[in-house]
């Protein structure tokens, strides 16, 4: 017999095609705002292994496994080095010096500013410096090429027209620079390097150097939007030693954390993330919580970052693993369609369902009326014929019993009328045989009890 619940209504039919193209719309949205899952491998770039960009990028490292990322680090020469791989799409993520960003940033975006990166101008303490103009015409170490250290000094040495015209630029950097600066042969060394860097405290305690208190120092912040204030305090690096022994203002930048062009946005999240955890507790020029933020950026910075950093990871960020909360992500958004296509369509559909069914319940109710009716002057084998007719008609109530759960209780009221009657017509049936063959089966007082109402 064929089954029921493969007939399919305008209605059914209705419902199975809104539920093909609400999928199809939540696979195309679930494509179009979260996209393929993510590679699980990513490239980042810092400057040399013994800085502290290679060593915050450990730190990345050991966090992103634990999610299951692995992430690959490239040493490079600095942020300089690090902007060009970027842009040419050479790695997903690098460690970047404010002022060193070209005017075609090319795609690149920024997740955020990490910490403060102080540039330290130390010069020969017979030499009377005020002010960076004061520096034209001396020999000038201005850190490696490709760093970040040379980027921004010439920069803030073009701003006093101090030029490689009139002065010397030497691409020194790191010791090399404070060996030559001890030893004489320059007059002044710039670096952008940590306060707790160990060429800093050698400095600040020769008796032949000095550190430069940038007096312009608002001006620069108004000029260049990445360069910040840092004051350090009496005492501030070494109070046992008193180092520095006078308050001092540097000038300084962000580093941040930039990225290619077309970057998976779950790896946007999953820096960040890294970047909250490692940098969130701040430094000696940072206060806890600053950092990463949105402030002293070159480079623009990136949407998904920008709702990180405000609004923070997602709940299911925080409750579960991060490629767990990816997977959730993408089922929601698939989901989210289908149930907002459906929603109202089944407000629609299940009172129409509802009309259908009670409407099918009474047309066999109906038929089994016409039966008992027709059973009051039919002929044996007419008889015979409705039984028959009325037991098929029993066998497709059944079958509907395990499809149309909810109306069961009707159902299976009507499957006991459909056996009263056929138990009627059953009788009928013998006491019109036993009549034609002269054969009285029941008393005249009992038969008006056979006769169907």
């Amino acid at each position: 017999m064929r089954k029921r619940w493969l007939r399919l209504t305008v209605i059914e039919a209705t419902v199975v095609v809104a539920l093909v193209v609400a999928l199809l719309l939540g696979v195309l949205i679930a494509n179009r705002f979260a996209g393929p899952l993510p590679p699980r491998r990513l490239v980042i770039s810092t400057g040399r292994e013994d800085g502290v960009y290679y060593r915050y990028a450990v730190e990345y490292q050991r966090i992103l496994a634990a999610q299951g990322f692995t992430l690959d680090i490239q040493p490079g020469a600095g942020s300089v080095d690090t902007l060009r791989r970027l842009a040419l799409g050479e790695v997903d993520a690098g460690f970047v010096q404010g002022g060193t960003a070209p005017a075609d940033t090319a795609g690149l975006t920024s997740l955020g500013s990490l910490f403060y990166e102080p540039l330290w101008i130390f010069h020969r303490k017979d030499l009377r410096v005020l002010h960076l103009s004061d520096l034209r015409g001396k020999r000038l170490a201005v850190g490696e090429d490709g760093s970040g250290t040379q980027a921004l000094t010439v920069r803030l040495l073009s701003d006093n027209n101090v030029t490689a015209r009139d002065t010397r630029l030497l691409s020194l950097g790191g010791t090399a620079a404070a060996a030559a600066l001890t030893s004489g042969e320059i007059d002044a060394a710039f670096f952008v390097i940590s306060p707790r860097a160990d060429i800093v405290h050698r400095l600040l305690a020769h008796r032949e150097i000095e550190l430069m208190s940038v007096r312009q120092q608002l001006a620069y912040s108004a000029r260049h939007r990445f360069v910040a204030s840092l004051p350090i305090g009496e005492g501030m690096l070494d109070i046992a030693n008193n180092i520095p022994r006078e308050e001092k203002v540097l000038v300084g930048v962000t580093a941040a954390l930039a990225v290619r062009a077309g970057i998976h946005p779950d790896h946007v999240r999953l820096l960040l993330n890294a970047s909250e955890r490692v940098h969130r507790d701040g430094g000696l020029l940072e206060r806890p919580g600053q950092f990463p933020s949105d402030a002293n950026l070159e480079l623009p910075l990136n949407e998904q970052a920008r709702r990180y950093l405000r609004s923070g990871p997602s709940w299911l960020e925080r409750t579960f693993p991060f490629w767990v909360a990816g997977l959730l992500d993408r089922f929601v958004l698939l989901i989210l369609p289908v149930v907002t296509l459906l929603f109202p369509l089944f407000g629609l559909v299940l009172p129409l369902m509802d009309r259908r069914q009670r409407g099918r319940i009474a047309r066999r109710y109906e038929r089994l009326r016409q039966a008992a009716i027709r059973g009051e002057s039919s002929s044996p084998a007419a008889l015979e014929r409705e039984i028959e007719s009325l037991r098929a008609l029993r066998g497709e109530v059944v079958e509907e019993m395990d499809v149309a759960v909810m109306y069961f209780g009707e159902i299976f009221h009507l499957t006991m009328h459909i056996d009263l009657v056929i138990e009627r017509l059953e009788r009928r049936r013998q006491t019109l045989l036993a009549d034609s063959m002269g054969q009285k089966s029941y008393s005249p007082s009992s038969s008006a009890s056979h006769t169907l109402p």
